[in-house]
């Protein structure tokens, strides 16, 4: 489990967001973009609210309690 502002970098990080409905954080550099639960993912990609991030540009912070 990761405590409220780490980085999510790995699957497992991705995967326990979304079993368990906590909030992430989306940051393009240091622009704030959404905050919102996490409704699938994959390698490459993260959906949000009905959009797609991709992993590679944004950072991910998890937000629980939020």
């Amino acid at each position: 489990m990761l405590n409220q502002g780490d980085i999510l970098l790995y699957d497992s990080h991705f995967l326990y967001h979304l079993k368990h409905s906590v909030p992430v954080q989306v940051y393009d550099g240091n622009v704030h973009i959404q905050i919102g639960i996490i409704a699938r993912f994959n390698a490459h990609f993260v959906e949000m609210e009905d959009t797609l991030y991709n992993r590679q540009r944004f950072t991910f912070i998890s937000r629980p309690g939020f």
